[in-house]
């Protein structure tokens, strides 16, 4: 496509190309070169200029390594991919699935009282600091092991190309490179294990926020409800006294309309009556 026919980038789009060259810059604007490598060269220079310039939506796959090479938050990424995508190409959401029951952790989270709220949320909290600190520590020896990768897959590259001109003669070479070969090898199965390892704890931490979020919203249904009652506590209170300065207003008319009368049969009297 045209530069000229190219759609204008929406806001989605727009904020997804930011955060990733703030990523970039942040991590001191790595060459692209030294980004692919980071991958294991799973993402050529080419892609990784691509997903960094970020023109037109790059497919996920490519953004994941590169945002993983340059140790960026993968859930946060995923959400601006996801909303770019859903920009370019909204999706339909089926009627059935807003008509979906709640599971059952919204109806046991629904029984919970304010103390045992404050309870569950302590603990679930306590759960997030330690899967936040699980994901950092992966991430940075990922980081590190996808360094150590970089540079053996480099320094094998280089032994291959001696060994090649040689043309195989040199068995000391040839043992260094296959030590080298079962090294590499190592470190992509640690990356492999590490990788599961983040997928694991970011689904983890997820869950906990999910669990979280729900808490909340029973915490807030629970202080509507106290207000609610209150108000109408407060209410009752109110329409009560009325009632009661009402009654004591008719008592009071009662008494002096009562004063008044007799007051009016004393004065109809006769005097002789009144001086008996």
């Amino acid at each position: 496509m045209s530069t000229a026919s190219r759609p204008a980038p929406g806001p989605a789009l727009e904020h997804l190309r930011y955060r990733l060259r703030r990523l970039w810059r942040e991590s001191g604007e790595p060459s692209f070169r030294v980004i692919s490598r980071r991958t294991g060269d799973a993402v050529g220079r080419t892609t990784v200029g691509t997903v960094l310039d970020c023109h037109g939506l790059p497919r996920w796959g490519p953004v994941e390594l590169v945002v993983e090479a340059l140790g960026g938050n993968l859930d946060q990424f995923r959400e601006l991919w996801v909303a770019a995508r859903d920009e370019a190409a909204p999706l339909d959401v089926p009627i059935s699935l807003s008509m979906e029951k709640e599971p059952r952790e919204a109806t046991a989270v629904a029984g919970l009282s304010l103390a045992d709220l404050q309870s569950a949320e302590e603990d679930l909290q306590d759960q997030a600091a330690t899967s936040g600190r699980r994901e950092g520590e992966a991430r940075s020896e990922l980081l590190t092991a996808l360094e150590v990768r970089a540079d053996l897959a480099e320094h094998l590259n280089e032994l291959h190309e001696r060994l090649g001109r040689e043309r195989g003669r040199n068995e000391e070479l040839r043992r260094r490179v296959a030590g080298l070969e079962a090294e590499l090898a190592g470190h992509t199965d640690r990356i492999e294990r590490l990788q599961d390892e983040l997928r694991e704890v970011r689904d983890e931490r997820l869950i906990l926020q999910e669990k979280l979020n729900g808490l909340h919203v029973r915490r807030a249904e629970l202080y509507f409800a106290w207000a609610r009652e209150e108000e109408a506590r407060r209410r009752a209170a109110e329409r009560a006294r009325r009632e009661r300065e009402q009654d004591a207003d008719a008592l009071e008319r009662r008494l002096v309309a009562a004063e008044e009368l007799l007051k009016s049969v004393l004065a109809s009297r006769p005097r002789e009556d009144r001086d008996e």
